[in-house]
């Protein structure tokens, strides 16, 4: 854990709009499975934040299934006495400029298990073709010790978080935003319409409903097409 240690958090349309499905259906039954889940997904997005979590492991690289070689996964347990549903997955950012905070682009809310996996949503929404290795990503292989403990794979964790905070490469979509965890609600407006995602940021454990932080600027428009990160090739169709 880096205790101590605080990250600013950019996400983009995407994101915000796994969250609003989330918050929708939390909102409709608020003693259901998805009022926990958004409690999961707001406790987990200010652990990132404050540092108190580097997410669970690092995604991989497999034929047909894509590159996220510089992607976490944070487990999402709904349910505290069965596994694991849920996945968010970010990637470490470096700061902005000398002096400021690291950053972590939240990209996806998804679940676990299914055919469309979370591989696939954030493959899409880097712009990487699935059968395609990143070339900018090998300098995040060489890590062969790990074998699922917890100290080895926090180690790994650390290693791959030092390397995307020292490159220049590793740089956030066009059409991730700041997200205020622990700004105050926001009024809204009909005009704003997906502009702003519902999350609460108390220090306790949330309840109720959330509050409303910015995710993207009122009047911002999110762009029609969005140009490759610099590890990633847009789709190649057929």
């Amino acid at each position: 854990m880096n205790l101590g240690v605080g990250y600013r958090l950019v996400a983009g349309p995407d994101f915000d709009l796994d969250y609003r499905r989330i918050d929708a259906a939390a909102s409709r039954d608020p003693s259901g499975s998805e009022a926990a889940l958004r409690r999961q997904v707001v406790r987990a997005m200010l652990d990132l934040a404050a540092g108190k979590s580097d997410g669970h492991h690092v995604l991989s690289y497999a034929p047909g299934k894509g590159d996220l070689r510089d992607c976490v996964t944070a487990y999402l347990r709904v349910d505290p006495q069965r596994p694991a549903d849920y996945r968010l997955v970010f990637r470490e950012l470096g700061p902005t400029a000398p002096g400021e905070f690291a950053r972590r682009e939240l990209l996806a809310i998804k679940p676990r298990r299914g055919q469309n996996n979370i591989y696939a949503h954030v493959c899409a929404r880097l712009h990487r073709h699935p059968n395609d290795r990143q070339p900018g990503l090998d300098r995040f292989d060489g890590w062969r010790e790990f074998s699922g403990g917890l100290a080895t794979r926090q180690a790994e964790l650390d290693a791959k978080r030092a390397i995307a905070h020292a490159w220049d490469g590793q740089q956030p979509l066009r059409s991730s935003r700041p997200l205020l965890v622990g700004a105050p609600p926001r009024a809204s407006s009909p005009s704003q319409g997906r502009e702003s995602v519902g999350i609460e940021a108390s220090a306790s454990e949330p309840t109720g409903h959330p509050a409303a932080p910015l995710l993207t600027p009122p009047g911002s428009q999110r762009p029609r097409s969005l140009r490759p990160s610099p590890t990633g090739w847009p789709g190649r169709g057929g």
